[in-house]
């Protein structure tokens, strides 16, 4: 007969559980940042040379951020590529915070508490002025709630933000796809480009880990395309900060 375990032998049978969990999250940890240095080059940069360059000299990157905040609309294509990119390194940037965030800003501008709903968003771009659903949102909402002088600002901000990732790749393969900072972009790169998701899923290849989405066009859905993208960055940060989390335990 099996023996119930005491409450020390469930204790100490958690946290063996735990420590396993810590270390396979560990090393798939390792192994996605071993393999970043494969990953594409954009205007000359490799993500990897993007994170170095945040780490070396935050100033850099703060300085754009501030610029970009502003409306300064001189930002060149590689310093919107920094600003974007680089969003992911900072030590604030975790995807599924941003995700919560974003719905409740969307849930709360749905019952029309436009207020508060830009309030939300706006915290976070003022944290991160890189999250590209952020702008969109904020956009919609201030059409929603009828500021015709504001939106338009906004609109722009977000269309000259998107070019970052849409000029990251073509998505006609693994080694010339999209690279996102966010699942969420990959909709807004899409919807950009005129094509409608019908389904998607998970590829590995070198290292990398990407989306294939199977999307048509909106004009002809006959019509229909595989398109990668590149989701190295967001898997990355989520796998850091469960480890963290489990370590932290």
């Amino acid at each position: 007969m099996n023996q119930i375990p005491s409450g020390n032998d469930k204790k100490g049978q958690v946290l063996s559980n735990m420590k396993k969990a810590t270390r396979f999250l560990t090393f798939l940890l390792f192994s996605l940042s071993f393999f970043t240095a494969k990953s594409q080059v954009i205007f000359g940069e490799s993500i990897e040379a993007f994170e170095q360059r945040v780490r070396r000299d935050s100033a850099e990157y703060q300085s754009l951020a501030q610029r970009f905040s502003s409306g300064d609309t001189t930002l060149t294509l590689p310093q919107l590529t920094f600003l974007y990119f680089g969003s992911a390194f900072r030590s604030g940037y975790q995807p599924s915070q941003e995700e919560r965030i974003l719905g409740a800003g969307s849930a709360l501008a749905q019952r029309e508490k436009f207020e508060d709903a830009l309030r939300l968003f706006q915290n976070l771009l003022t944290k991160n002025p890189a999250c590209l659903p952020a702008w969109l949102e904020k956009a919609y909402t201030q059409w929603s709630a009828g500021d015709s002088l504001s939106v338009g600002a906004t609109y722009k901000q977000y269309f000259q933000l998107l070019q970052a990732p849409l000029t990251s790749g073509n998505g006609e393969s693994p080694e010339k796809a999209f690279v996102v900072r966010s699942v969420r972009d990959i909709e807004l790169v899409l919807n950009e480009l005129g094509y409608d998701m019908m389904e998607h899923t998970l590829l590995k290849r070198n290292g990398q880990n990407f989306q294939v989405v199977t999307c048509s066009k909106e004009d002809n859905p006959g019509l229909q395309r595989d398109l990668y993208f590149n989701v190295q960055l967001p898997l990355t940060k989520e796998i850091r900060t469960v480890v963290k989390k489990k370590q932290g335990n």
